[in-house]
């Protein structure tokens, strides 16, 4: 299984929005994408950071969900929720309990 993990700064005035936005159309998106497993979305209202982690069966289901515009598309809509620029990492998933 992999693993995509995004972070990135949040307005604090834009966190339930930002929260709402995944919950209501990004989740529901993602259930439709070939291999996708499963998605968290964490916010930290201390620091205004946040984290969403997407998981996927194979690494070409994670690179399809990426060539097909769909990350691309999220970041975008959720550009006007961030407070600066997210940074994207890939990972292995090499335990899961």
């Amino acid at each position: 299984m992999y693993a995509r993990v995004i972070q990135f700064p949040l307005k604090a005035e834009s966190i339930s929005e930002a929260v709402d936005y995944f919950r209501d159309s990004v989740g529901p998106a993602l259930k439709n994408l070939e291999g996708f497993k499963n998605s968290r979305m964490l916010t930290n209202s201390e620091t205004n950071r946040g984290l969403m982690v997407t998981l996927w069966e194979s690494e070409a289901h994670r690179q399809a969900a990426e060539t097909s515009g769909f990350l691309q598309d999220v970041l975008k809509h959720m550009g006007s929720y961030f407070d600066g620029k997210p940074t994207v990492d890939y990972y292995e998933v090499s335990v899961q309990v």
